[in-house]
């Protein structure tokens, strides 16, 4: 990204949209361009794209101690606001404005916002108080027109931390270890209970679904269940606790046919689940299960790949007919489909620095997160970890995922910017191998000049040109020492 936007521009419209706000009129707000509704890209992340425009949630910050008069709408300017940006044709964006004056929070890592239609749906602290006048920990559901003319709240939930998927026709979300539907189409939103008393809990982004665990109903049965909860709200058992019992055996009295299933992954390009399995006989069985799952989500045991004889607890999917990879620890290694049930079909292991976060493949090469900066290598070859893999750094950025995980739209890599305030930041993905020079990263909504004090006795570091004689646009003044701070040189 070559050019950035010009922020006294962006500033000056926000002074006058903020001008039109009264305290009578909670979700009054003037038109920020045009009123889209075609098909968007990157849905359930913090950058979303629809017709020409790039919807996106200018920074998250924590907010445990935010007042009730800095919650209000159209209270805090840029802080925390959704934006809009128009995606020029060379990929830079322009005409940058707040659509939602509301400051998007959520405390659950991979939470985002959603577009269907003319609606951008998206989370937010509630107004509710205690009697004192201090915000209650709980969250607001809502909705605005794309546009940002009209705002809807959905529903309120008092949990900071629920989990949650938008559909089009409707919302899912958690609380207090259930599973509530909200059907967005009806004329009065209303939640309904649709699964109750989960263990664990798995959400597909891709496929706008909730997996879950749960206790037996029968108290007396030791095994679990693991289920489904579609886009439409309707919830299905897969795997029963006597899925495993042969035909004429009480798995009631026969706990060698009863397991604990827990989930580890789900790869939404074949539609398929792994979970663990754990046998609750004196044995304790243990193995790392893959299952194709079928368009209605029925169940067959003979159709179960077994990966490990031990339970991976981390693991990134290459394909239910390719196999796993444990990135559990700094070593990692691929598990392809055992043949024999008592042979793991293993590679050979590969020892990085650290843990590793894969975030997606591309041309031979695995992107992934490595002590928060960015790196590649071609990890795989033929579906199996490559030991000679030759590691590349090609950012020296430093990436956060509490907020939201890093997501990859039209060749940018979205990220919550630990570098600047938690600013959403986006690096261009052309990384030159030929000349391997580190790819840099760019706060989304923009820079503003900004003088820095002759008789300041720091300097800008020479190879931060982005920043040079810049702040981000919508960089608060609470904010700037922080910024300068990680920008800056001490004079010799």
């Amino acid at each position: 990204m070559k050019k950035v936007l010009r922020g006294v521009v962006i500033v000056a419209l926000v002074a006058v949209m903020l001008l039109g706000l009264t305290a009578c009129n909670k979700y009054k707000w003037e038109a920020v361009g045009p009123l889209t509704n075609g098909e968007t890209q990157g849905n359930g992340t913090l950058a979303v794209a629809q017709d020409g425009y790039l919807y996106f949630v200018n920074n998250v910050a924590d907010d445990a101690s935010l007042t009730k008069d800095q919650n209000e709408w159209g209270a805090n300017g840029f802080n925390g606001a959704i934006m809009k940006s128009k995606i020029n044709a060379d990929g830079t964006l322009g005409d940058a404005a707040i659509v939602v004056p509301k400051m998007f929070y959520t405390d659950t890592t991979n939470a985002g916002l959603y577009i269907y239609g003319e609606w951008i749906y998206y989370v937010a602290r509630s107004q509710k108080t205690d009697n004192k006048g201090n915000l209650l920990s709980s969250l607001e559901f809502m909705r605005t027109l794309t546009d940002g003319t009209k705002t809807e709240s959905i529903v309120i939930v008092e949990d900071l931390s629920t989990n949650y998927i938008f559909t089009s026709t409707g919302l899912l979300y958690t609380k207090d270890s259930n599973i509530y539907y909200v059907d967005l189409t009806a004329k009065k939103f209303k939640a309904t209970e649709v699964v109750s008393e989960y263990t664990d809990i798995l959400v597909s982004e891709e496929d706008l679904c909730m997996f879950y665990t749960k206790a037996s109903d029968n108290e007396y049965v030791q095994g679990n269940n693991l289920g489904v909860v579609t886009s439409t709200g309707s919830a299905k058992i897969i795997i029963s606790e006597s899925a495993y019992a042969p035909d004429g055996v009480d798995y009631r009295t026969n706990p060698s046919t009863l397991f604990t299933l827990d989930i580890v992954g789900y790869n939404a390009k074949d539609n398929s689940i792994y979970y663990t399995k754990t046998c609750k006989d004196a044995d304790a069985k243990v193995a790392t299960i893959g299952y194709a799952l079928p368009d209605d989500y029925s169940f067959n045991k003979a159709n179960e790949i077994q990966f490990a004889k031990k339970a991976l607890s981390t693991i990134y999917t290459l394909g239910i007919n390719v196999g796993i990879v444990d990135v559990s620890s700094a070593t990692i290694a691929s598990y392809a489909k055992m043949d024999d049930p008592l042979v793991e079909n293993k590679s050979d292991e590969l020892t990085l620095s650290s843990t590793i976060t894969i975030l997606y493949e591309e041309d031979g090469y695995a992107y992934y997160l490595e002590s928060s900066k960015l790196y590649r290598a071609n990890l795989f070859v033929a579906g199996k970890v490559n030991k000679n893999a030759y590691e590349e750094k090609v950012s020296n950025v430093t990436i956060g995922t509490k907020y939201g995980a890093p997501s990859l739209l039209n060749g940018y890599l979205y990220y919550e910017s630990s570098d600047d305030a938690t600013y959403l930041s986006r690096i261009k993905m052309e990384y030159n191998e030929a000349t391997q020079d580190l790819l840099k990263g760019y706060i989304v909504s923009g820079y503003k000049a900004y003088t820095y004090p002759e008789d300041a006795d720091y300097v800008i570091n020479k190879d931060d040109e982005a920043i040079k004689d810049k702040v981000p646009a919508c960089v608060t003044d609470a904010d700037l020492e922080t910024y300068i701070s990680k920008h800056k040189t001490t004079k010799e």
